[in-house]
């Protein structure tokens, strides 16, 4: 093998590797983060009545958030949402969680609705933390459930491993963006930097909470096999319950599903 023919492997290996990390450190903020924003006067058209609020984050972010309450509310399901659109899609979920006598709130990322702020993995994970502390004035720690939808399944998860609550539940989780993108190029070499990682194995691994996880098996946005990864994680009584036919965004549409999450907010831990 000649010199140039090795000097041209090199130098071809060299740029994949500059490519893939600009991709990886440049470019995963459009890969991940797909946000639908929101003017400050916009108006919610919800079918129940709600409060809005405004939470003063890190190195000046505003987080917006809404909150559903019912008269005779057995806890609060606090609910980090999916990595697109904003709280004016989310917070229809509050009809499906109302039916179990739970209270609703959840948040808008930096970016997000009418959210703002520069977003880092760090200020975003303080940002969950703003929103618990916020709920903990209003109820006690047993009674939050903490709710991760695919990328909130981050927030979610890392909260759980540092504060009290009642349960961890995760629809759609991954075990960590990194594996999320191997599992997209799993042609390309193990070598690239991150600027955000969200490893909810690392996080998963320090919860003592009961923790429940959904997935689907025909989830192509996170693959089974990545969320998979989360089940070494997990505790003896812990769940993880697979979705037969579900994807990344009908879970809700299965009964078992459904009736899952009664039995979580129903049961005898749901006082």
């Amino acid at each position: 093998m000649s010199i140039t023919i090795i000097y041209y492997g090199l130098l071809a290996a060299a740029g994949l590797l500059l490519l893939g990390n600009l991709f990886t450190r440049v470019w995963q903020d459009a890969f991940i983060f797909r946000p639908e924003q929101l003017p400050p006067s916009y108006s919610f058209s919800f079918l129940h009545p709600f409060s809005e609020h405004y939470l003063t984050g890190k190195k000046g972010g505003r987080i917006h958030l809404l909150w559903f309450r019912r008269p005779a509310s057995k806890g609060l399901i606090l609910f980090f949402h999916g990595n697109t659109g904003s709280l004016k899609r989310w917070g229809h979920l509050y009809h499906f969680f109302g039916r179990f006598d739970h209270d609703f709130m959840a948040i808008d990322y930096r970016g997000y609705g009418k959210s703002t702020g520069r977003r880092t993995e760090a200020l975003m994970q303080s940002d969950a933390r703003l929103v618990y502390d916020f709920a903990c004035r209003h109820y006690a720690p047993e009674q939050i459930v903490l709710f991760g939808r695919s990328l909130g399944s981050a927030f979610a998860c890392r909260l759980a491993a540092e504060v009290p609550a009642r349960q961890l539940i995760l629809e759609t989780p991954f075990s960590s963006m990194r594996d999320v993108f191997y599992a997209y190029f799993p042609f390309l070499p193990r070598l690239f930097l991150f600027k955000y990682y969200f490893d909810n194995r690392q996080s998963l691994s320090a919860v003592q909470l009961p923790v429940t996880i959904f997935h689907g098996d025909r989830d192509l946005v996170v693959p089974l096999p990545v969320a998979n990864r989360l089940r070494e994680c997990l505790k003896p009584a812990d769940r993880f319950q697979l979705i037969e036919g579900g994807s990344h965004n009908n879970l809700l549409f299965f009964a078992e599903y459904r009736r899952a999450i009664e039995a979580i907010l129903q049961g005898p831990e749901g006082l």
